[in-house]
């Protein structure tokens, strides 16, 4: 893909992907054209306000904000009948038109100015709401969770430099004292925002944005929708939370702020330029913070930490004016509220919104960010009455210079206790986050295997079955099996109609002159009733007569004496051992029967070591584990062997000489067996980094984990494997891609893809130990097989849920980078790669 100029310049200060320069930038720019213009308004805001009005009617002020309630109803209102580029433009539109008759009336009317200066507190209030909401609303329908993560830093810089240049514009137009010509210069500013909002919405129909869920936008909403919607949610109630006490701590810290450069003479001659430099001044910092480092701190430190970085820094902030209320401290709370707030805090805050549904999404915002944040602004204007009122009460002066300083002590103490609860609900909200992610991600699919074994018993659906197949192949192997059914206690009345219908004629063997015929006459007549208890008493002692054990060892003679012939003969003589006690001469047959050419002859046999339990006979049953027609059964019988078994299985696993599939099927045995003991076994297995069963050990330890989570496994192993495949699979890819001229083989390439597929499953695998199960395997899954959207949030949840370390090793993987930065990256992490 052919890489712009305008990707070249915006790639080395952001991390983009090629096609979104366009998008980004225009972003940039948009956010640029809102900002400015605010950043001009609110200075002269707060300047007309407090020359007129003055900072003891401010709480007042600040309780304006519920009227934002009304706006946000109507807004809801018009965006059911209105698309979304119409309402914005037509939003941007009014407040040009509005703003120009600020400018008139001002002017024109300087005799109701003291009026005039509370009316455009609200309207600024207003105009800050709806184009700021409205800005976020767009990003979140435009970026998935890791696109907004990785150019969040960008487009919100934007902001903050339309902050710096309004803030400058604000400083030195007002030194020539016509402060109110700033409403026609942040008027001209939203006439090039109308231009470019129009080329984000016509930019945006060339590029994919989640169009299934985005559907869901037109959906008819109201004010009542959207206040329902929070109310439902958890999540958003916690966020709804930590909105409602950032914008109260906010409040105070403006009135504190306010109130201190109005009693302060060296600035309030000119409020309005003062407060446009100071804005200018604050934004720079946050400027090339957001720009170069905000992107990398939330990647960093993820959403968790970095959301705490700001509450912090005002928690000592509001300690520190508590003890020193003077102008210096007044600023640096001010400007550590303000530029934290429009970098960090707020990127952090916006990302918190993507992994919500979009319709849902949308009724959240507007509630949270139009209504709500206002709503509070105007509670925090309560308790400032409040607390002024007391304060009051005990003699406190507001005019006095010594109570004033009580008043913003206190003001300070309220806040910083109010900070302590917003920290506690950002690690509230931040684990809410991770749950709401994975909403957007499903389980594809479970283990196979497990399901078949929760599913279905497979030895008695065996049993059942070798019953029916025996009808036609012996009378006596029929009885037999018919015998082990009632010993198991498993003839229930329904499967023995079934295996009484008629049937092919069924054959006479040799053995079946050894019972005698009113023995053998029940079993064609099986479906009447029988003395069940007694019949098994009647075989149990038969074949305990020393005389029938004689018999039986020279028929067993004869029988092993013949060839291919007495197939039936000698399952018959393996399945009749099983019924025999472990100590009979006759068990002494099974080992030959076992390594008998006749793979059903070996069945019966194994069947009738496993079920009488010989360890003797263990490595003849393991022999068998290489030939694909007994290995079922092979595996099946030493299974039943269960903890007996494990020590014989570990010393077969451990030669590296032995038969390499009796290897791995001793792995599944291990696997299947779920203990311990088996665990241990397949750990310090893994430990020896054998290439050639490893992937059937990590498998075998995923199933045992998926099975039994409570199994102790030694972890040290599991994250030193993490790690030796993690490098292996920068090096297979590195091989990989070094030759595209075609010097390698199809065949080559192939394997070597395989091989890159097999590395990354047996690390999601290994993760699963480290790392909560579920959440590792929806991640895999979503990643392997899912779409685009649900592979960013599969992303999402693995960086929210790993260790920085295992973050900066194993996202590079499945990040979605362009193939040279990720082959350069690569050779970067093996170089400095962690050492066990």
């Amino acid at each position: 893909m052919t890489k712009s100029r305008l990707y070249q310049a915006l790639s080395r200060v952001t991390d983009i992907h090629p096609g979104e320069e366009i998008i980004a930038l225009l972003l940039f720019l948009y956010f640029f054209f809102i900002t400015t213009p605010l950043t001009i308004l609110k200075p002269l805001r707060d300047a007309v306000f407090l020359e007129y009005l003055k900072s003891e009617n401010l709480p007042y002020a600040y309780a304006t904000a519920i009227l934002v309630g009304f706006v946000v109803a109507f807004h809801s209102k018009l965006q059911v009948k209105i698309s979304r580029r119409l309402l914005i433009i037509s939003s941007l539109i009014l407040f040009i038109s509005t703003g120009i008759l600020f400018f008139f009336l001002f002017y024109s009317f300087p005799q109701i100015r003291k009026g005039l200066s509370l009316a455009l507190w609200i309207w600024v209030n207003i105009l800050t709401a709806v184009l700021v909401t409205q800005f976020w609303i767009t990003v979140n329908d435009v970026f998935n969770p890791r696109e907004a993560k990785r150019m969040i830093g960008f487009f919100v810089s934007g902001g903050i430099l339309g902050g710096i240049s309004g803030g400058l514009l604000t400083g030195i137009i007002s030194k020539s004292n016509t402060p109110y010509g700033l409403l026609l210069l942040s008027a001209g500013f939203l006439i090039l925002c109308v231009l470019i909002v129009n080329l984000v919405f016509f930019r945006k129909k060339k590029i994919p944005i989640q169009s299934k869920e985005t559907k869901g936008l037109s959906e008819k909403v109201g004010f009542r929708d959207c206040f329902f919607t929070v109310a439902k949610d958890h999540y958003l109630r916690l966020l709804a939370s930590v909105v409602a006490i950032t914008a109260v701590v906010s409040t105070f810290i403006d009135w504190q702020y306010k109130h201190i450069i109005e009693r302060s003479q060296s600035v309030n001659t000119n409020m309005a330029s003062f407060f446009g430099f100071f804005s200018a001044g604050i934004l720079i910092l946050p400027f090339f913070l957001q720009l170069l480092f905000t992107g990398k701190l939330i990647k960093r430190f993820g959403i968790r930490i970095t959301l705490l970085f700001f509450p912090l820094i005002l928690l000592l902030c509001s300690l520190g004016i508590a003890i020193w209320p003077v102008l210096i401290f007044a600023i640096f709370i001010k400007g550590s509220d303000k530029s934290l707030s429009y970098s960090i805090n707020q990127s952090s805050r916006e990302l918190l919104y993507i992994p919500v549904f979009p319709d849902i999404k949308y009724k959240a915002k507007i509630f949270i960010d139009m209504f709500l944040s206002r709503f509070a602004k105007s509670i925090g204007a309560i308790l400032l009455l409040a607390l002024f009122g007391m304060l009051s009460l005990i003699g406190v002066n507001f005019d006095d210079p010594g109570s004033t300083k009580i008043t913003v002590i206190a003001v300070s103490l309220l806040s910083a206790f109010l900070l302590l609860i917003w920290i506690f609900l950002n690690l509230q909200v931040t684990r809410e986050y991770i749950s709401t992610v994975k909403q957007n991600i499903k389980l594809k699919w479970g283990r196979a295997d497990r399901t078949v074994d929760e599913k279905l018993d497979i030895d008695y659906t065996k049993l059942v079955f070798d019953t029916l197949e025996s009808k036609n192949r012996s009378s006596v192997l029929y009885a037999l099996h018919v015998f082990d059914l009632l010993q198991q206690e498993k003839l229930t009345p329904e499967l023995k109609k079934i295996i009484a219908q008629k049937s092919d004629e069924v054959k006479l063997s040799a053995l079946g002159d050894l019972f005698d015929a009113e023995g053998a006459a029940w079993v064609p007549g099986i479906e009447d009733e029988l003395d069940e208890e007694n019949l098994k008493t009647d075989i149990s002692d038969i074949m305990s007569m020393e005389a029938y054990q004689q018999v039986m060892n020279l028929h067993a003679e004869q029988v092993m004496e013949k060839s291919k012939e007495a197939e039936t003969e000698k399952m018959e003589l393996a399945k009749v051992i099983s019924l025999m006690n472990s100590d009979s001469p006759l068990v002494e047959k099974l080992e030959d029967l076992i390594y008998d050419d006749s793979s059903e002859v070996s069945r019966y046999a194994i069947e009738s070591a496993a079920k009488l339990k010989k360890k003797e006979l263990i490595p003849a049953i393991i022999h068998k584990l290489s030939n694909p027609l007994t290995k079922e059964d092979a595996i099946t019988g030493l299974l039943k062997y269960g903890e007996a078994a494990t020590d014989i299985l570990k010393k077969y696993l451990e030669d590296s000489e032995k038969n390499l599939e009796q290897r791995k099927a001793i792995v599944i045995i291990l696997s299947r067996l779920c203990s311990q003991s088996a665990t241990d076994v397949l750990t310090t297995e893994l430990d020896k980094n054998r290439e050639d069963i490893s992937t059937e050990i990590i498998d075998a330890l995923d199933r045992i984990h998926s099975e039994k989570p409570t199994i102790h496994i030694k972890i040290k192993i599991i994250r030193q494997t993490i790690l030796y495949l993690i490098k292996k699979y920068y090096k297979i890819f590195l091989e990989y891609n070094e030759q595209k001229s075609g010097r390698r083989s199809d065949e080559t390439k192939e394997s070597l893809k395989i091989s890159l597929g097999i590395s990354l499953m047996n690390i999601f695998k290994l993760l699963g130990f480290t790392y909560p199960y579920e959440d590792i395997v929806i991640a895999y899954q979503n990643i392997k097989t899912g779409t685009k959207h649900s592979v960013a949030y599969a992303i999402e949840l693995l960086d929210n849920t790993m260790k920085k370390d295992d973050r900066d090793l194993i996202l590079p993987i499945i990040e979605d980078i362009p193939l040279h930065d990720r082959e350069k990256l690569f050779c970067q992490l093996l170089k400095n790669f962690p050492k066990k």
